[in-house]
């Protein structure tokens, strides 16, 4: 089977092509740049390159972060629309999963990862994997939001990724052909909440900064 892996999660995004598990062509992609266009310019430029039509392709997997909400949203929309007029799958996993996948196989000695990124105002998001033989690698510790300063403290028996790696899609791709099942086609987004505080009072009065 041909599947075309898309993962921009990060701003450092990526396509590749992968057939029966190996890599045939991979592209990097800087998210930042209109995206949505971008991405379906990279799209149609690796799959010419490398001879496929899209009616080749058998299905799309796709990064669903945790991440750039606006990314995310953006790669999943625009698998769905590829995979509609053949009726094709698209399959998602976590973009986490995606990175701790590919660190676990550099450091064949490590049994346990945790993936982790900026989470803004103080905070980071992390999860943990572990290493297991028929799919790679399944999550041990579900996503949290966590301080900032308890980098490297939570989960301390367990690896905590370099800061600035970034999932890449070929390991979407190598994760599709592990077997393991897809997650929702919804982002996974981990940011803490912005408090809006409301404009008027109880009275329907407006309120005044600071009151």
């Amino acid at each position: 089977m041909k599947v075309l892996a898309v993962e921009i999660s990060s701003d450092a995004g990526s396509l590749a092509l992968v057939e029966d598990g190996g890599v045939v062509a991979s592209v990097p992609m800087d998210a930042r740049q209109r995206r949505s266009q971008g991405l379906f310019d990279a799209g149609g430029a690796l799959l010419s390159g490398a001879g496929w039509g899209w009616e080749a392709l058998g299905a799309f997997a796709v990064g669903r972060g945790p991440g750039s909400y606006t990314g995310l949203r953006v790669s999943l929309t625009a698998a769905c629309g590829w995979a509609l007029p053949q009726n094709k799958s698209v399959w998602t996993v976590s973009s986490g999963a995606a990175l701790a996948a590919e660190i676990l196989a550099e450091k064949t000695e490590m049994m346990s990862v945790v993936v982790w990124g900026d989470a803004r105002r103080g905070q980071i998001w992390a999860g943990r994997f572990e290493r297991e033989p028929l799919h790679l690698l399944r999550q041990t510790g579900a996503w949290r939001l966590l301080p900032a300063e308890l980098r490297g403290r939570e989960w301390p028996d367990a690896h905590w990724i370099e800061p600035g790696r970034v999932p890449q899609a070929e390991w979407v791709g190598r994760l599709f052909f592990a077997g393991g099942p897809s997650e929702e086609r919804q982002p996974i987004y981990l940011h803490p909440p912005v408090i809006v505080p409301p404009r008027f009072d109880a009275e329907g009065r407006p309120r005044i900064l600071g009151s």
